[in-house]
Formats: structure tokens, sequence, C-alpha cells
């Protein structure tokens, strides 16, 4: 059988066993990589957020259209550029952590904000008339806030590396200098590790080291799908932490689960629909095994942190 997971905006393939409910061997030398590979997907999809969500292109468009920093821009004015660009990093409604302003033939006019900062967006300035003057680098996270989001939605430590060392940390003390092998020791308990790359601010990369905890000892004799699955579903409860309260914020919260798990999220009282990410789902859901919808099958994992009120998860099979 085959689980498919959303990585980077595409539908990715993983080849396991059994989809989860149903009858299949225990994933036994497979279950760290399967670990790895659902952990590693939910964090490229939260970098994959910050380069692109609904709150980046909001900040792209408060930078783009600032008549402040276009005045000066216009004016190859890099005083009056370092002031703008300092409005709008500062500004209490909205979360730009780092800018960086060139004009039009590519000379630094002004770059402020913090040192080490991941996802950079690039945009363009324009004139009223809708002339090139200037283009802009952009960041809406560092690397601290980027840990603080793994560790809420996935909860393993995390160290971030660049250029070989380590810049910032969260869930434990990893070393100075990055690990080059598979796995790290972090306070005496020695972790598979699952390495992602991602862009720095402003240019080059930089490495994230996850420390992927053994699973729960009620899982061990899964199959990897049901593993991969049961893994995704622990992801959204973890974020459903993150509102308070949950049942005021059901489509914000389906919205962020979709986005950083890729499965379809559905909230039901009973048969009615309360809120969903894409629809309201099938007509009728069971709580745990697979569901037909839309031409294809779904595994299902459900869990009820604000009863009467059922949260389904629907990943896909095929």
């Amino acid at each position: 059988m085959i689980l498919c997971a959303v990585l980077a905006g595409l539908v990715v393939a993983i080849a396991v066993p059994a989809a989860s409910g149903q009858a299949g061997p225990a994933c036994g030398a497979s279950t760290t990589a399967t670990l790895e590979m659902v952990d590693g997907m939910v964090a490229s999809n939260i970098d994959r957020g910050e380069l692109g969500g609904s709150e980046t292109q909001a900040d792209l468009a408060h930078v783009e259209g600032a008549p402040d920093l276009l005045a000066a821009v216009a004016a190859d004015d890099a005083s009056a550029t370092r002031r703008a660009v300092e409005r709008l990093v500062y500004h209490h409604f909205w979360h730009i952590v780092r800018l960086r302003v060139l004009d039009a033939s590519g000379n630094l006019l002004a770059d402020f904000g913090g040192p080490d900062v991941i996802a950079p967006v690039a945009g363009v300035l324009r004139s009223a008339a809708g002339a090139a003057i200037g283009t802009f680098l952009m960041s809406v996270q560092d690397d601290v806030g980027f840990a603080k989001l793994e560790v809420r939605a996935i909860g393993d430590p995390i160290g971030i590396y660049v250029g070989g060392l380590l810049v910032a940390q969260l869930g434990g003390v990893f070393p100075k200098q990055e690990p080059a092998g598979t796995d790290v020791l972090l306070a005496g308990v020695r972790y598979p590790t699952e390495r992602l790359t991602f862009n720095a601010f402003p240019i080059g990369t930089l490495d994230a080291i996850l420390a992927v905890p053994a699973p729960a000892a009620a899982l061990v004799s899964e199959s990897c799908a049901a593993l991969a699955v049961a893994e995704i579903g622990r992801v959204a409860e973890r974020l459903s932490l993150r509102f308070h309260p949950l049942v005021s914020s059901y489509d914000n919260y389906v919205e962020l689960v979709h986005s950083e798990t890729g499965a379809i999220v559905v909230v039901r009282i009973g048969l009615r629909s309360i809120a969903g990410s894409e629809g309201s789902g099938p007509l009728i859901l069971p709580r745990s095994g697979t569901v037909s919808y839309e031409g294809r099958l779904w595994t299902v994992f459900s869990f009820a942190p604000t009863p009467p009120a059922t949260i389904y998860l629907l990943v896909p099979t095929s």
C-alpha cells in the first residue's frame, strides 16, 4: 500500500504495508524512517507556509505599498530608506523580522533585522507608474521562531545550524558543531535525526536537525501506514493546543492543520459539519479505518478535544 503525503506543495508517495485500521505487518526496521518522513514533511510544510502563507502575502503587500519606502527608494536616499525599513520591521500589526532593500541597480540601501533568519521572500518596488525602482528581500521568521513553530507542532528537539555552527535550539542542548552522522546525543539519550535544508537570509542555506523520539509503546507493533497516520494525528492534537478557546477558532485551526500535514480536516457535531479545510467532507465519517471520498480512499484519524465536536483527519491512501 502507498501512503501519500503533502511535501512542499507536492503529493509524495511513500511505500508502506497496510493502512491504519487494517491488518498488516509491523513496521519493524522502517519505524524510524516512517517517523522521520512524517516529521520532516510537517517541518518542510511549516517552512513553505513562511514562504507563501497568507500572512506572508499580507506582509509583502505592506512592503510593496509603503509610501515612505517607495519615496525613499525613488530618491535613492539611503537614510530615508533605513527609517522606512525600520518602521516596517518594528511595526506592531504585522511580523517582519528582516528587510533588505536595494535600488534599481542592485546597490544596497538598507538591511535591518535579526541576524539568523529563515525563509527569505523577494519582491519588487514600483513607482506609481509601474516602473521598477528597486527590489527587496523580506522574511517573516527567524531561526528561533521557526524552532518554536516546529516544537509546538511536532515536539521534536531541534537544532539549527548555519555554516556548520549552532544558531538556535529548542527542546534539547545540541552540539555547537553540526553533527555529521544520522543521530545525535542529547542529555545522554541518542536520537535518530532528520536533516532538512532551508534557504537562509540573504543567501545560502541552513540545516535544521530534528531529533526524532522513539514511538509510543502502543505503536511499536503497528504497520508503517498506521504509524504514519498516528504521527499526523499527534501533530493535529498538538496544534489544537495553540488555540484558546479552540471552539472559537475551528476555521483557523483546520486551515493550519491542513497546511502543515496535508490532511483534509473536518470538524463535526454528529452529522453536522462545523468547519472543514475542503468543504464538509464525506456524508458519513467513521472514527477510524478508511472511507471513500471524491473517488479516493482515505484513512481516518479522529479525536474529540472539545465534546460534543469531533475532529476528523483524512489522510490519502492508494
